[in-house]
């Protein structure tokens, strides 16, 4: 998931089996993760979402085809709307106001393959890690509802907060695009990433899917 800066530093796993944080802040089933709100976007998200991709912070990172890393909104809008693209806004239970974005690419291919980005754009007044919490709820939802047997992302090399977060919720570096990124002039690797549903099933038993479905009522981990 290419995504802008995450939320590092990282916690340290709980050591109580509950799913609520030190904190008090909910936890996705299972992992150390804050649970979040994953919502369609609606018309009147186009400017926010593209003031983030537009955030010189992140637009180093992006890509939105041919290398282009700037984008007209009514643009943008209309292809994280496509419906061969599954995105949503994440959000904190509870409130109202977008945190970020995710999305899959060509989630709908005969393939049975996707492509995820995540951008996030508020970073004050949220708990750490809610850009990988995004990411392993929709990536749930790409396996468990969209029919996808593997997602792929890449990151820029010298991107390393994002690197770290792919490594932190279980992707496998498959790869490198050499030179295949331009950052002020200058060239960098991308580094690919993926996850199988397999992988994703073993390691995320009890994540739920936008349907509610997880791995383990899809049969897909011993009870």
């Amino acid at each position: 998931m290419n995504a802008n800066p995450s939320d590092l530093p990282l916690p340290r796993l709980a050591k109580h089996d509950d799913d609520r944080g030190d904190t008090g802040t909910t936890r996705i089933p299972g992992t150390e993760f804050p649970m979040l709100e994953l919502v369609p976007l609606q018309p009147s998200h186009a400017g926010l979402l593209h003031a983030w991709v537009s955030d010189p912070k992140a637009r180093d990172w992006l890509d939105f085809g041919g290398g282009r890393q700037e984008i007209s909104k009514r643009e943008l809008f209309l292809m994280v709307t496509s419906a061969r693209n599954h995105a949503r806004l994440y959000r904190l239970p509870g409130t109202q106001a977008p945190l970020g974005l995710i999305c899959l690419n060509d989630a709908t291919n005969l393939m049975g393959t996707a492509q995820a980005w995540v951008i996030r754009g508020v970073y004050a007044h949220a708990p750490l890690n809610v850009t990988a919490s995004a990411c392993i709820l929709a990536v749930a939802t790409g396996f468990l509802d969209l029919g996808r047997h593997v997602i792929g992302s890449w990151v820029v090399a010298n991107n390393y907060l994002s690197i770290a977060m792919h490594q932190k919720i279980g992707c496998t570096r498959s790869g490198v695009a050499r030179q295949a990124h331009r950052v002020h002039g200058r060239c960098h690797d991308r580094l690919l990433f993926d996850i199988t549903l397999e992988e994703f099933a073993r390691r995320y038993p009890d994540v739920p899917s936008e349907s509610g479905r997880t791995a383990r009522s899809a049969g897909l981990v011993e009870a």
